[in-house]
């Protein structure tokens, strides 16, 4: 004898289909409202580790500033891009067992979908992940430092880091995403700005000076150009009729060509006939690198 077996009715599995659809749009809805507060999330976060950092809440000096300025924002990036990664994959992982707690078919195709998902993507992603965490781990770089990403030779200002991708401000105003598994390498310019050294060879020094000083005024200034405009930092008199300036500029990343040519050129256009006799020699330097090497370099008593 047969029994009797109830089937469901389609308007009751109709109503569970709808049901769990709803509570998926809500799973996504509540990680959508959570990446936007994640920013917020962060800021509270960071301001509990520059408590931490910082004495009384004020930085030793102007360097610590800045690098406690920078290792905040790189913490807030880290952190928003972190929480949003988590939000979205468990709003995922919940969808999918919504999906498998009314139809197991369903649940199948969205789990089989998501492999294939994985299989395709997974990979990268992973990779991403990894060299993300190894790179804040080291310390590459930071929020608001000015750098050279290798192989592809893009530079700009760190705008913000994750655990996936590193996104580049360009000098021109360009964005620029760039994965962490394709960083090969990344030069990291000090204090964001080139710091330049100008010899001239002139035949008088208060007519050396006077020409460095109105070619100077003339010279565009701000943020993406001269940072500090050339001004006369020594003197030195070789001789009666030879006296060598050395000034000091600083130029944005990108626009060296300000001082390697344009400074150069109306400098010899301006100058009064035989006054200059040699230069502007331009001159890349960084004290940090120049007290490095000094160290590394031995004295002419060692070598002896």
């Amino acid at each position: 004898m047969f029994m009797p077996v109830a089937l469901p009715q389609p308007e009751a599995a109709g109503g569970a289909t709808w049901s769990n659809l709803a509570v998926i749009v809500g799973l996504f809805v509540a990680a959508w409202i959570v990446s936007k507060l994640s920013s917020r999330i962060a800021n509270t976060i960071a301001d509990a580790l520059d408590r931490r950092h910082l004495k009384d809440g004020v930085a030793p000096d102007t360097t610590a500033a800045l690098r406690g300025i920078k290792r905040r924002d790189t913490t807030v990036s880290l952190i928003r891009t972190s929480v949003r990664y988590v939000a979205f994959g468990t709003a995922l992982v919940l969808s999918v067992m919504q999906l498998a707690g009314f139809n197991k078919v369903t649940a199948i195709a969205g789990a089989s979908l998501i492999v294939l998902l994985i299989g395709f993507a997974g990979q990268r992603f992973l990779t991403d992940l990894i060299a993300g965490f190894l790179m804040a781990f080291e310390g590459w770089f930071a929020v608001g430092d000015m750098v050279t990403i290798e192989p592809n030779n893009l530079s700009g200002v760190v705008e913000e880091v994750s655990l996936r991708a590193t996104t580049l401000r360009a000098v021109t105003g360009e964005t620029i995403r760039v994965n962490n598994s394709a960083i090969a390498a990344a030069t990291v310019i000090s204090r964001g700005v080139r710091n330049v050294e100008i010899e001239l060879f002139v035949t008088d020094e208060a007519a050396g000076r006077a020409l460095v000083e109105e070619v100077s005024r003339i010279m565009p200034a701000g943020p993406t150009r001269f940072v500090i405009r050339p001004w006369v930092d020594e003197v030195e008199v070789l001789d009666d009729s030879l006296v060598r300036l050395m000034a000091r500029a600083a130029v944005a990343p990108g626009r060296e060509w300000l001082v390697n040519d344009f400074f150069g050129d109306i400098v010899r256009e301006r100058a009064p006939e035989g006054l200059v006799e040699h230069g502007p020699v331009v001159m890349y330097v960084d004290d940090s690198a120049s007290r490095r090497f000094a160290r590394s370099q031995m004295s002419p008593a060692r070598q002896s």
